[in-house]
Order: structure tokens, then sequence, then C-alpha cells
């Protein structure tokens, strides 16, 4: 019995190791990162070096790793971020390169997967930011500094997400996005933990494997008939 294949890109730390955690309960999982994990993989986990920007290396990894079985489960997780500053503020460089991993890169990592994605009518689960809801990160609502960079990276990737979804359906491929608002990990420094968690309705931060558990759910028969759809995991600081 062949035990399907899921890939998750950004996989080596925070969100994306949590999701190779939760999917290689019942997926084979290849990492595609910069960087390997720190620590040992899991069983029935590989890793595989991959610039999310570079579309040949992208249409590489997919060739190499799908077959002839095709993709089961796309997560892509991989995304950087920058300090807040004001728009005025932002250099052009800076500018380019965010909106060049988080959505281009995206854009890429999607493109190479959908032959693979269609042989396994498989599906793909884009990880967004509450900044692409709201136009600024985290929870300074500020003319300080929006990050305005990255939320419309963010923005721009749920916009992604539907063209996708409409794209592939006929192919019985589903594509949803999850939106995780303040999560803990390496993006928000653990001393700011408590000033943010008391902002935030349900009182915390959430996890890492709180996110992971939206996008499982996301990959499962359970979700069949979801897809173009954006699961916010925000502890309610945003709602629709």
């Amino acid at each position: 019995m062949n035990i399907p294949l899921a890939i998750v890109t950004g996989g080596s730390s925070n969100i994306g190791w949590a999701c190779v955690q939760r999917l290689a309960v019942d997926h084979r999982v290849l990492i595609a990162d910069l960087r390997p994990p720190a620590g040992a993989l899991p069983p029935q986990v590989q890793y595989r070096a991959l610039d999310i920007t570079d579309s040949v290396a992208c249409a590489q990894l997919m060739a190499d790793a799908a077959g002839d079985d095709g993709l089961a489960v796309l997560v892509h997780s991989a995304a950087i971020t920058a300090p807040a500053r004001p728009i005025e503020q932002i250099l052009a460089d800076e500018w380019r390169r965010l909106i060049e991993v988080n959505l281009t890169g995206a854009f890429l990592v999607a493109q190479a997967a959908i032959p693979a994605l269609r042989r396994a009518r498989g599906c793909a689960v884009m990880i967004a930011s509450r900044a692409g809801r709201t136009g600024y990160a985290a929870l300074n609502a500020t003319p300080a500094g929006t990050k305005a960079h990255y939320a419309a990276s963010k923005a721009a990737l749920l916009s992604l997400v539907k063209s996708l979804a409409i794209e592939l359906a006929p192919d019985g491929v589903r594509v949803n996005a999850v939106v995780p608002g303040s999560i803990e990990g390496q993006m928000i420094p653990r001393e700011r933990w408590p000033e943010m968690a008391a902002r935030i309705p349900l009182g915390r931060l959430g996890t890492p494997d709180e996110v992971a558990a939206a996008v499982h759910w996301l990959c499962s028969v359970d979700a069949g008939y979801v897809t173009g759809h954006a699961l916010d995991v925000n502890g309610g600081t945003w709602m629709s």
C-alpha cells in the first residue's frame, strides 16, 4: 500500500515543523526548506533543500518527489518578514525581496505542484496571516509601521488561493488557506508574548500545533467540500 506524499515548504521550523509532525502520522512527508530542521527527523520524513524563488528548483523537486502517484498534500509555509517601519521608509529592494519570497515563491511552488496535485486529486494549503486581512502586522494598528510589504504579500496570497481553487476544482483538487494570528514562535520575540496575550480575546497566543491541526483538517476527507476558503486561527483578534 502506497503511503500518500505530503510536501511542506518552510517545514524546518515553527508552523511548518508542526505541520510536518502532524502530517507524518498518515503521510510520507518531504520538508522543502533552505535549511534542515534542528532536531532529528521523525519516521517517514525526509528533507530536501529548496529555494522557493527558483522556478527550476521548484519544478525539479516536484518531479523528483511526486513521481507517478502524484502529490496528496502541499502545505506552503515558507515566508519571511521584516521590521515594522512606515511605508515612506521601506526601501524598494526590501519590498521586492519580501514580495519575491512571500508571493512569487508561493506562485512558483503552486505552479510546479499542479501536475502532481492533479494526478493524486490532492489538496493544498497556503499559510497566510492575519496581516493580510487587516493591512498591519501583529496587533500594531499604528502609523509608526504596519509592515505594509508583509501585509500586502499575505493579502495577495489569499487571492492566489482563490484563483487556484477555481482553476483546479474541475480536477478534484482543493486549495485553501490557514490564516494565523499571533502564534508562539520565532517571528514574535518572547518578551512581547504577555503584552500581546492581554490584547487577544482568548487571553493567549496560539501555538504552532493549533495551526497544524487546522491545516490537517483542511487536508482531510472531513473537509472534502471545502475549497477556496481561508480559515482564521487567531484567538478572536479578527472576525469576519
